[in-house]
């Protein structure tokens, strides 16, 4: 059978975890027709054992799954009989030998989990569970056995990914890592496929969590020490670098420093919500902001690899920016930044005042983006009494400007005062988006979204009154 690319790739695909894959391999002991009948006499007591105590000790609702266990490990194993007992091993891993290997690895599985059981107090529900998979799995081994007398034990093992696929599911990553060290080396010749089946390979392991990239990080010298043992052969740093080049090309890593062999990785779902509940609790009180140093030593994360992070979470949404840092988009950080801004007010810090209701309505509104019902109406009422704000302390500013230049007997600037009256006007506009928004809010059966709206409106009747009074000034100027 000729092999090409596709059948290569066609395995990588099938793989989960290739790193467990690999460590359950390496600590595997095969055995041959003899060592499996044996297994399978071992087996077959122990599964005996079970059932007699299932049978004594109340666990009758087990039994059935045994009994069904029991049943087909005996058709294997008079099926497995009269098999010729090949030689294991060669140049080419043969249907044969792929079969030996995953049989080894269930039966001697079966055998440890029954010596644990047999030695243990019996929940009935558990052992049922496990003599039904056990069962499944021992149905699926005299299946591929069927196959490889259909195709004669010599069949190449690299051919039956959709037989091991159908009747062993649980079973594709081992068998992939059988037989995937031959059809590496017989496709390392393709400049152009072997990249990128070391690629699809290095994106597998990722995918389940590399070992050595918890900082977000991925090393040339990791990476060709991992494929070079997954696939039994020395590969060599360029063949490796351009595998991360590829990776790099398909956006699967956000860069890779080829001199120094430093790869970042795409941000990982689990970090992105890491980092957001690490901004929540570092921003709770105020504007510490998010930094990504701050969030590197936070979460043993590369700086790099936590900028990244912080630039997906903006991408979403959920950072926005603040004088050099970053705030997280929750209702938590909005309502404590509108409490800060009111504080300002109050104490005539207005340029202060006037930012912080600027990121406070930010985040009300970027709230609202994935809010519905009473509660997008109570954020959009939120963000528009904090834009009020924002326009009326940006014209308080104003006015005090071009009334010290007054004072001063300057002349002042009518393009000034045009824009005096423009903020005034925004401001009123502002709060009375506010009040209609909080009006539908007044019958509102959410207790939660009736105290919030009920805290706005007291701070609108704080400042309604003084408002006015600065509105009828500007406008009679």
């Amino acid at each position: 059978m000729k092999i090409g690319p596709s059948l290569a790739f066609l395995w990588v695909g099938a793989l989960k975890e290739p790193s467990r894959a690999a460590e359950l391999l390496a600590k595997l002991e095969v055995s041959g027709k003899a060592g499996l009948l044996e297994r399978m006499a071992e087996l077959g007591s122990l599964l005996s054992q079970l059932t007699s105590r299932a049978f004594v000790e109340g666990g009758r609702e087990a039994i059935p799954a045994l009994e069904a266990a029991s049943s087909a490990l005996e058709d294997l194993h008079a099926f497995l009989l009269p098999a010729p007992d090949l030689p294991l091993g060669g140049e080419q891993v043969s249907a044969w030998h792929m079969f030996c290997v995953l049989a080894s690895s269930i039966l001697g599985g079966a055998c440890e989990r029954s010596r644990e059981l047999v030695s243990s107090s019996l929940s009935p529900g558990e052992l049922r569970s496990w003599a039904e998979g056990l069962a499944h799995q021992l149905k699926g081994l005299r299946g591929l056995l069927e196959d490889v007398h259909a195709f004669g034990p010599d069949y190449p093992a690299h051919a039956l990914l959709e037989a091991v696929s159908s009747r062993l599911p649980g079973e594709v990553d081992l068998a992939a890592l059988l037989v995937l060290p031959g059809l590496a080396r017989g496709l390392r010749k393709d400049k152009e496929a072997f990249p990128e089946l070391l690629a699809e390979l290095i994106w597998k392991g990722l995918s389940e969590g590399l070992e050595g990239t918890e900082d977000g990080c991925l090393r040339l010298a990791d990476v060709l020490r991992w494929t070079s043992r997954l696939l039994g052969m020395e590969l060599k740093p360029e063949e490796v670098r351009k595998a991360l080049r590829s990776l790099k090309a398909k956006g699967l890593l956000t860069s890779f420093d080829e001199k120094t062999g430093l790869a970042i990785l795409r941000p990982r779902e689990r970090d992105i919500k890491a980092a957001f509940e690490f901004a929540r609790r570092r921003c709770r009180h105020g504007r510490a902001g998010l930094r990504k140093y701050a969030l590197a030593e936070g979460l043993g994360w590369h700086p790099e690899y936590a900028s990244a992070v912080i630039n997906e979470l903006v991408d979403r949404g959920l950072l926005v920016s603040s004088p050099n840092s970053w705030l997280p988009v929750s209702e938590e950080q909005a309502r404590s930044l509108l409490i800060e801004a009111e504080s300002c007010f109050e104490a005539e810090l207005l340029e202060e005042a006037a930012k912080l209701y600027q990121l406070a309505s930010t985040l009300f509104t970027k709230l609202s983006e994935r809010a519905e019902g009473e509660k997008l109406e109570l954020f959009l009422a939120e963000a528009s009494y904090c834009d009020f704000m924002k326009a009326y302390c940006d014209a308080r500013i104003l006015y005090s400007s071009l009334d010290r230049a007054a004072t001063t007997g300057l002349e002042l600037d009518v393009a000034d005062l045009d824009r005096l009256k423009v903020l005034v006007r925004a401001a009123t506009k502002c709060l009375n988006e506010a009040l209609r928004r909080l009006s539908a809010l007044a019958s509102s059966r959410d207790p939660e979204v009736s105290r919030a709206a009920s805290e706005v409106v007291d701070l609108i009747d704080k400042k309604a009154d003084k408002f006015k009074e600065f509105r009828s000034t500007v406008s009679n100027l």
